[in-house]
């Protein structure tokens, strides 16, 4: 860098001018830190003119239009759909059971009880459908009812088998406990 001729009237410009600090000539002065030099990070690795979106897009780097438009909408194929069950009061009873435990109780009463379809009402009052699904045929409505029976059998038997480790879980406690009571009387005796 040459000093500035001072000499040399007001509009007088310097000879050489410094040279501009740009981030691609930027280096990093000082050493590494052990901390950086260990996940191998320094500053002439992240300049911007490395990132892959400081580039223009050419219309020469596509080679269609399609390429530039993401694919088709097409419906998941069936083995990935998920088939919901039926909501069922076994179901709701076993869900509700963990707040309330004698909901497991007439949860697992179901298993007693006939899943049927309701039988069609003889009289004509306006608060009851008609029919229970007039529009399917006998053999829908039994395989209706074939599924709903299946699922509600599924919860009822949850019902059962937490009802079951609900029992043998209070009988352990009390057992335990009444075990303590009965050698921390008889040693203080």
């Amino acid at each position: 860098m040459s000093p500035i001729n001072a000499t040399a009237g007001p509009s007088t410009i310097p000879a050489t001018l410094p040279a501009a600090v740009t981030h691609d000539s930027y280096e990093c002065s000082s050493p590494l830190s052990p901390l950086d030099a260990f996940f191998g990070y320094t500053f002439s690795q992240t300049a911007t003119r490395d990132s892959q979106h400081d580039r223009p897009l050419s219309s020469s780097s596509f080679t269609s239009e399609s390429e530039l438009l993401p694919p088709a909408y097409v419906e998941p194929p069936a083995y990935e759909t998920r088939q919901t069950e039926p909501a069922t009061l076994a179901m709701f009873l076993f869900k509700f059971g963990f707040l309330f435990p004698p909901f497991w109780i007439m949860g697992a009463l179901i298993l007693l009880t006939p899943l049927r379809a309701p039988e069609p009402s003889s009289s004509s009052s306006s608060s009851l459908p008609a029919a229970w699904l007039p529009e399917k045929t006998f053999a829908e409505k039994q395989q209706i009812v074939s599924r709903m029976r299946s699922v509600e059998l599924k919860w009822a038997r949850r019902c059962l088998i937490a009802l079951c480790i609900l029992i043998v879980s209070v009988v352990a406690i009390v057992a335990i406990t009444w075990g303590i009571l009965k050698v921390t009387r008889g040693s203080q005796s």
